[in-house]
């Protein structure tokens, strides 16, 4: 059968008679067996006409052919639930077809939903391994992964998603919301699109749903992030992760998301069996928030990758990127988006409402800003080899030596000592950098224990045969004054590795992050990489008062 030519008969005779409803039905037969040929044609077809019948439907009920109407209405349902178990937003639209436009969710935000929709599109064709969005409180984002679960559950039924969030409340209301589109009765079409995955089980006192069968992983499970996780819970659908932190509070203590990190990192993710995708939604309170970890551990790990973060207020037009109708009146209005702007301060609405971390405005070294190098100039031997050694003060500190090869005014990081190890191994590690880097000057600085620190590591390149001027200097200055006052001299002058240039689980890659994630603004629990190179810089700073003048001799 010569599919192509009996559409375009078909479209031939719409075209004539427009309002042929024969037409139309004939259309949509033939699409569905295409399908068996030719899958992705056929629900394009699908789609392509769907338009029209909307548009015949328009003219029936304007010409008040009501008769007619419902029968292009019938036919614009089937179309949506051919495609429903296929393609989300299809889905979105047939689970909710015939209810109100007021008690719908996703058609009235459809116009900015959809960028969202077609990122799960590409989840669920497995073109993505890792998801993440960031948008306003209440524009939707929550209510999107639970449909998106709804879909891949009625789809997959036998494998398994799993759910986590913070708090009890948060983790009930996935399980509420899940169970509102699958549990009968109700006026949502799930079983319309997925008539064999009936809901077998519930169980609301661990939040555990199964559709089809009963299994021991269920088909959806919604944990607490805190909650216990071995041998209950596992991913094979999708592990989806949504509001990890519970709000400023937490989101200003860098401790609490150290550890909320350390949990989900380590029990939470490892839940999702191999190949199984990863969506986190949320709000982006800080650059140390377990939505910006996963997005640099899933590019580490060279995962197909996409992050959505839309701001409240468009940054260019400052008009609101979220303004939809609900019951008759406009909300999330540009307006309303500006009065919150007005209300809060500078910090609280760019992370609540712009998907700025509350650090951003404060980062003294962003990353865009540092100047990198793939090799060093060719043309000469570099000036001097010199070091700067920031020793650990306290036990979670990290001994930090910048290594720099000077090129007149240039001054470029060609090694790191990176490292929050007890002395007995940073003292080797120092020493062993010296030498191998050929440094001719090292500066320890002499503060607490920094003096025996230095003469140690003197005595191992003793050792060792090479010789290093070792020296030791006390700092009075205040530690951020001094980065401070540092930082627009290694912003100009400082060349680091480009990042191909060294492994992202490394010293040097430990360094640059602890840089880059400095902030003026707000408690840091290290700082350590900004100020040994503020060290450094204060070290070139003296040498940049002597000069050298080769002269022919008097005598």
């Amino acid at each position: 059968m010569n599919y192509q030519k009996l559409k375009e008969r078909i479209q031939a005779a719409i075209e004539r008679k427009p309002d042929d409803f024969a037409a139309y039905e004939d259309y949509f037969a033939l699409c569905r067996e295409y399908e068996a040929v030719a899958f992705r044609e056929a629900h394009t077809w699908n789609h392509a006409q769907r338009s029209l019948v909307s548009e015949a439907l328009r003219r029936a009920a304007l010409t008040e052919d009501f008769r007619l109407a419902e029968r292009f209405d019938g036919l614009l349902f089937r179309s949506l639930l051919f495609g429903a178990p296929h393609f989300f937003d299809d889905y979105l639209q047939a689970v909710e077809y015939g209810r109100p436009r007021d008690k719908k969710f996703y058609q009235p935000r459809r116009h900015y939903l959809k960028r969202y929709v077609d990122a799960y599109q590409d989840v669920l064709d497995g073109k993505l391994d890792f998801l993440s969005i960031s948008m306003p409180k209440r524009a939707g984002k929550s209510q999107l992964g639970i449909n998106f679960t709804c879909l891949l559950s009625g789809k997959f039924p036998d494998r398994s998603t799993l759910m986590e969030g913070t708090g009890d409340d948060l983790v009930n209301s996935f399980y509420k919301g899940c169970l509102e589109y699958i549990q009968q009765p109700n006026d949502y079409h799930f079983y319309d699109i997925f008539p064999d995955s009936k809901l077998v089980q519930t169980n609301a006192d661990v939040k555990t749903l199964n559709l089809l069968h009963k299994s021991r992983f269920p088909t959806v499970m919604c944990r607490s992030i805190d909650a216990r996780q071995v041998g209950l819970s596992e991913a094979t659908n999708l592990l989806y992760l949504d509001d990890c932190v519970e709000g400023r509070e937490e989101a200003k203590n860098r401790l609490r998301l150290d550890d909320k990190w350390e949990v989900i990192s380590g029990d939470v993710i490892g839940r999702a069996i191999e190949g199984t995708p990863i969506v986190i939604c949320g709000t982006r309170y800080s650059l140390y928030d377990p939505i910006g970890r996963l997005q640099e551990e899933m590019r580490k790990q060279g995962k197909r990758t996409r992050i959505l973060e839309t701001p409240a207020l468009d940054p260019v037009t400052d008009e609101s990127n979220f303004e939809y109708v609900r019951e008759g009146k406009k909300v999330f209005t540009t307006q309303y988006f500006r009065d919150q702007r007005q209300m809060l301060s500078a910090e609280q609405f760019a992370s609540e409402f712009q998907q700025q971390p509350f650090e951003a405005k404060g980062l003294l070294f962003p990353e865009k800003s540092l100047n990198r190098y793939f090799s060093l100039p060719v043309d000469r031997d570099p000036d001097a080899i010199i070091a700067a050694c920031d020793t650990a003060e306290k036990g979670d500190d990290f001994c930090a030596m910048p290594i720099a090869a000077l090129f007149g005014n240039e001054v470029y990081i060609i090694d790191v000592v990176f490292d929050d190890s007890p002395p007995e191994v940073t003292k080797p590690a120092c020493a062993k950098a010296l030498r191998d880097n050929r440094v001719v000057s090292a500066m320890f600085e002499s503060n607490n224990a920094g003096s025996y620190f230095a003469r140690d590591v003197g005595e191992i390149l003793t050792s060792l045969g090479y010789s290093c001027a070792i020296r030791t200097k006390r700092t009075i200055s205040n530690k951020q004054t001094r980065i401070e006052f540092a930082s627009d001299s290694i912003l100009k002058n400082f060349y680091f590795k480009d990042p191909s240039l060294y492994e992202p689980v490394s010293p040097y890659a430990a360094f640059i992050k602890q840089l880059v994630t400095y902030t003026r603004s707000g408690k840091v629990p290290h700082d350590d990489a900004p100020d040994s190179l503020a060290l450094l810089e204060n070290e070139l700073r003296h040498l940049t008062g002597a000069k050298v003048e080769v002269f022919r001799r008097v005598f």
